[in-house]
């Protein structure tokens, strides 16, 4: 049985049983330094920070994570100054449905038209057949024109033929829903005018909408007529 330095009875000849000193009277080494720093905690996410008990301050919701659970308000975005990622608010402008566009030709609209004498009247024909389109409405807006291709104009409702009206600009009109579910029409500024119910009067006036309901027609170009149906219940 050895002692140690401080008096104990080891059974073993290196270190002390009872205290760990070393049995010679060395000092043990000493420990690695500790002055590093600590390593940062793992990421919570891709860059977003750790999510506090904030309340979201457009509904007052206790913040559980990036976005609010009850407006999806964006916290992150917030606080890099930039504006809050809530979603956009419901349109006040209804999506109208059950409206459509029936397109034909009018041959006494298009005799007024050439007796007017514009520049290029003479030369206009009235088409020996124009068959009958239609397009439905829906959405808050709708254009009326000719596409082309090289000046990228794309109307909704696409008047290019054939037979094609070259007297229809290729932005003519437009069509806009009405919070009460009807539709207005608005001149885009056309170089032939557009008229509504009555081709025999003063086209209406460019950027102005006039309301238009069931069984309402517009004219436009040299025999183009557009008629407004509701297919159902509004």
């Amino acid at each position: 049985m050895a002692t140690c330095p401080k008096g104990h009875d080891s059974a073993t000849g290196d270190y002390c049983d009872v205290c760990g000193a070393r049995m010679d009277g060395t000092p043990p080494p000493a420990a690695p330094a500790t002055g590093s720093p600590a390593a940062p905690p793992a990421p919570t996410g891709a860059g977003e920070p750790v999510a506090e008990q904030t309340p979201c301050p457009q509904c007052g919701m206790p913040r559980t994570g990036r976005f609010c659970e009850q407006d999806g308000y964006d916290f992150v975005a917030a606080s890099l100054g930039g504006a809050p990622a809530a979603p956009p608010a419901p349109s006040t402008t209804p999506t109208n449905t059950g409206w459509q566009i029936v397109v034909g030709a009018d041959r006494a609209y298009f005799d007024i038209i050439r007796a007017q004498g514009g520049a290029d009247a003479e030369l206009l024909a009235y088409p020996r057949f124009v068959p009958e389109r239609r397009f439905p409405l829906s959405g808050e807006r709708v254009t009326i024109g000719r596409q082309s291709r090289s000046r990228g104009i794309y109307p909704d409702i696409d008047l290019v033929g054939p037979p094609e009206d070259p007297g229809v600009s290729r932005l003519h009109a437009l069509l806009l829903a009405q919070p009460d579910h009807s539709w207005a029409v608005v001149d885009l500024d056309s170089a032939n005018g557009t008229y509504v119910n009555d081709p025999a009067t003063e086209p209406i006036e460019s950027h102005v909408p006039i309301p238009v309901g069931d069984g309402d027609t517009i004219y436009l170009g040299a025999w183009t007529t557009l008629t407004v149906r509701a297919a159902g219940p509004q």
